[in-house]
């Protein structure tokens, strides 16, 4: 069932709307490159300075922990489907791996309670220990990479039409090999190195519209029960499009609502 078989209303009006995402954000924010990366990572981050980042001066489009978990799911995405080539694979990791990916989900919501309980109370009591932006990093890429481990089989059972039930990570050693460039990536983005602002800043925003994107094409084709619909990358267009548009419909709601509720798209008030 190649992509030729959505109807050319659904064709149409998926470029129409997608041509009308682009154009409404580029002319909705404000013209800096950067300060549009803040815009989208409003929509998923509460970007309160002192959870953030910054490089010379400059804050970073999402917090420590945000900028972990995007960039962390971005790279866990390329690592499966460009490096270890398992657009096919339609399993997920076997349990062990699973129980292991629920731990790094269990130290992210623990390093995450602990942080938000020290800024609820000021500091001086509620947490177990001092939060460390390195933790906050490390957790967030973790969570990351296990965000990618279960969205790409996902994505994969979705599309494709040729795929294989065999897990998209099965192997201890493909697990070690994503795991080791999230962990360079981590140590790297923790340099904050003055080069990295805008690297760091894209990727992470990058990451951002990568889940909404993957996310917005599997809730088309589910919706129009045409699972299996796509050959190839080129045959997805028409899914992909409309996960661009899903993409700028949750961007600008979640920001429409935030701004409903604090005003701003910098940081919470009441926090």
């Amino acid at each position: 069932m190649p992509e030729r078989n959505f109807s050319p209303v659904w064709r149409w009006l998926g470029v129409i709307l997608a041509v009308a995402v682009l154009v409404a954000f580029v002319m909705l924010t404000p013209p800096a490159l950067l300060r549009r990366a803040d815009y989208i990572g409003a929509a998923v981050c509460h970007r309160i300075l002192s959870h953030s980042f910054e490089i010379e001066g400059q804050q970073l489009p999402v917090c420590q922990r945000c900028t972990g978990t995007f960039s962390g799911a971005l790279t866990g995405l390329i690592m499966q489907w460009a490096v270890l080539r398992r657009r096919r694979q339609q399993g997920f990791p076997p349990l062990k791996m699973l129980l292991l990916l629920g731990f790094f989900l269990g130290m992210w919501g623990g390093d995450g309670l602990n942080s938000f309980l020290g800024m609820r109370f000021n500091n001086d009591m509620g947490m177990v220990y001092v939060p460390q932006p390195w933790l906050r990093l490390l957790t967030g890429t973790l969570v990351g990479m296990g965000m990618s481990m279960i969205l790409v089989p996902a994505f994969n059972l979705t599309l494709w039409r040729d795929g294989v039930p065999d897990p998209a990570v099965s192997e201890w050693r493909d697990f070690a090999k994503i795991l080791a460039v999230e962990l360079a990536m981590a140590a790297v983005i923790y340099t904050l190195e003055p080069w990295l602002l805008y690297p760091i800043s894209l990727y992470s925003v990058a990451g951002v519209l990568a889940m909404f994107v993957c996310l917005g094409a599997m809730i088309f084709v589910m919706t129009l029960g045409r699972e299996g619909c796509c050959e190839s990358w080129r045959g997805a267009w028409v899914p992909l499009l409309w996960g661009i548009v899903f993409a700028g419909v949750m961007v600008g709601g979640m920001n429409l609502g935030r701004f409903w509720l604090t005003g701003t798209i910098d940081g919470v008030p009441t926090l």
